[in-house]
Formats: C-alpha cells, sequence, structure tokens
C-alpha cells in the first residue's frame, strides 16, 4: 500500500467519524426533553409550564392551589390581559430544588426569546422561584409564579 492510499484511508476513517459523531449530536438534539415525575416539585413546575406554552388554562390551574386560584384568578387575568405573548418562545430549566417539609422551592430560569427573523429577535433570560406546597397526593403552586407573579394578588388576613 503506498503513501497515497494509506493517506486516502485516513481520510476516509476520519470522514466516517465525523459523520457518526454528526448523527449522534442530531439524534441527541431532536430528543424530546424528559417527562419529570407528576408527584414532585420539579414534575409540578414542568407541568405547569407545558400548559402555560400549550394554552390549555384548566390543566393550568389545576396545578394551582385552592388559596392561589381563589386570590389570584388567573383565568380572568388570561381574558383581561391577554395570554402571555404567544409569539414568545420561552425556554424554562430547572436549577435547583429545596424540599423543608411541606413546602418545595424550586428554582428555575426562564429564557424568553422575542421577535421574528434573525434581526428582530432578543431575550431575556430571568431566575425565578416557585413555591410548591405538598398537598394531599400532589404537590401544587401556592404563590404566584411567572408569568402572574408580576400580577397584584391578594393574601386574605
Amino acid at each position: 500500500m503506498g503513501e497515497h492510499d494509506r493517506s486516502r484511508v485516513v481520510l476516509i476513517a476520519i470522514g466516517v467519524v465525523v459523520a457518526v459523531l454528526v448523527g449522534v449530536a442530531v439524534v441527541i438534539a431532536i430528543q424530546p426533553p424528559a417527562v419529570l415525575d407528576p408527584t414532585t416539585p420539579e414534575g409540578t413546575a414542568q407541568g405547569y409550564f407545558q400548559a402555560l406554552h400549550d394554552g390549555d388554562d384548566t390543566l393550568l390551574t389545576s396545578y394551582l392551589t385552592d388559596d392561589l386560584k381563589d386570590r389570584c384568578d388567573a383565568l380572568a387575568y388570561l381574558e383581561d390581559f391577554g395570554r402571555y405573548e404567544q409569539r414568545e418562545t420561552t425556554g424554562v430549566s430547572i436549577t435547583s430544588t429545596e424540599i423543608e417539609g411541606d413546602t418545595a422551592r424550586v428554582e428555575i430560569t426562564i429564557t424568553v426569546t422575542y421577535g421574528d427573523g434573525p434581526f428582530a429577535a432578543g431575550s431575556d433570560t430571568f431566575d425565578e422561584t416557585l413555591v410548591i406546597e405538598h398537598q394531599g397526593d400532589r404537590w401544587l403552586i401556592a404563590e404566584p409564579a411567572w408569568p402572574w407573579d408580576r400580577y397584584s394578588c391578594e393574601r386574605e388576613g
């Protein structure tokens, strides 16, 4: 085997390795996010934000405590002010969870991308804390959660 043939074999081998790596990266990139256990605070957070994304108001409010629903009428808020910018792309990631008794604090990072097209787009990234309480066999959001955390809710008493 001559020098030219060895170089060609090496280049073909490198090409095959690169093609396999690209294929693996594509498969990983198109995988849907893991579905978290819905009986955990993290699963509640995921379900809430999925319902928000899907525009499923009934499912969304099922993730809220009765007290929060009484204080903050999320459905009335949606009717009054409209759904939070459906044109926006929102990404949410859970960064940590701290559970103390029947209360969990789920730290999340939210990234909202605005606009359409490569030059019109802008984005904001910010951290939020979801306060989630264990009630019965479920964990439910007990304090206003994004985007309603900017909306005034009255606590009685």
